[in-house]
């Protein structure tokens, strides 16, 4: 694969109709991937891959319609010595290396060594997630994952921990910086190597490294996902996370915020954008404010004027206004002239 520090994109869609699928093939698979492609969709065939490289690791994403993808012993001359982590979005999906052969279904996940003969099938389609890691900085914390190959990979926190990270990569699109690009691949090599079982000596640095950022973004993600249900707080996210308590407010403090701190933001941020969208004239401030999670329309005022310098209703009316002079401007966060505080 390319050594590129940029998000790369490849797709069937993006050549001729007329040999759009044999073109993908000799182009593309064969030359970049040192592996073949035989289509099983009917003519209809649709391949979309984004790769991102990120040092010592890559991260893949594939979605297909039913097609077979083989790298044989000729192709192996040309196959770096790498080994991938799937993660099946949608399946089923077979894949047979290193003399096992398995069918995964969705959630589940399997180590291949791209060094040997490899071959995955998804006959009815599919989406897979990967992450492809040179096998000497595997090697430096995993001992002999070469044995792991072909095997499924035992679920666990670990897994749920790398599946939630590539989802939140794939919100982030591409590292603005070489320094970020880097710290990424290092939490990626971590959670690789815990999801597959560390060594004694790797396992308190991963444990300390990509692993502990892993599990404050999945703190975070939640808070995100849930921060309008009032009822929501602490002890839902550490039971949600198999965390405990105290160490959800730990990784959280060592932000700069409480738990508190981050769900009020989440909240204001959320009233803000309803009091700005002309969709949501119709609501009422106290719905607003109930629809952002907050129980209390006093509380709410008080916090929403602290960080953007004015009242509920008097954002409202300054969206308005600037509606109504310049429509095809929207009110929001980067036109506003009010002063966005953190809390």
């Amino acid at each position: 694969m390319p050594t590129s520090s940029h998000l790369l994109r490849w797709s069937t869609e993006m050549l001729p109709e007329r040999a759009r699928f044999s073109t993908f093939r000799e182009e593309f698979a064969r030359q970049n991937l040192a592996l073949d492609v035989i289509d099983h969709s009917g003519g209809r065939p649709r391949i979309d891959v984004t790769y991102l490289p990120l040092g010592t690791v890559g991260v893949c994403s594939l979605v297909t319609t039913p097609a077979e993808f083989i790298r044989d012993k000729h192709h192996l001359k040309n196959s770096h010595d790498h080994f991938g982590l799937n993660i099946v979005e949608t399946g089923p999906v077979q894949f047979a290396n290193a003399g096992q052969e398995h069918v995964y279904d969705a959630g589940s996940a399997c180590l291949v060594d791209r060094g040997r003969r490899l071959r995955v099938f998804g006959p009815r389609g599919g989406s897979v997630r990967f992450v492809t890691v040179q096998a000497a900085a595997l090697r430096s914390l995993v001992a002999h994952p070469e044995d792991l190959s072909g095997r499924p990979v035992r679920p666990g926190p670990a897994l749920r921990l790398l599946d939630g990270y590539l989802r939140s990569l794939a919100s982030l699109g591409e590292p603005r910086s070489s320094e970020l690009t880097s710290t990424i691949g290092v939490h990626l090599l971590d959670l690789v190597a815990a999801t597959l079982g560390p060594t004694a000596e790797a396992a308190n640095i991963i444990t300390e490294r990509g692993v502990k950022t892993a599990r404050l973004q999945a703190i975070l993600t939640e808070v995100a996902r849930r921060f309008s249900d009032p009822n929501f707080g602490l002890d839902n996210v550490a039971g949600a996370l198999g965390m405990s308590r105290r160490y959800v407010q730990k990784l959280l403090e060592e932000t700069g915020k409480s738990f508190t701190e981050h769900l009020a933001v989440c909240r204001l941020e959320r009233a803000f954008a309803m009091l700005t969208d002309p969709h949501h004239l119709h609501l009422a401030i106290i719905d607003i404010a109930f629809a952002a999670g907050f129980g209390d329309v006093s509380h709410f005022n008080r916090m929403f004027r602290r960080r953007f310098g004015e009242t509920p209703s008097g954002v409202r009316a300054a969206s308005s206004m600037r509606s109504r002079s310049n429509p095809a401007t929207p009110y929001n966060a980067r036109t506003t002239p009010l002063k966005r505080e953190h809390l």
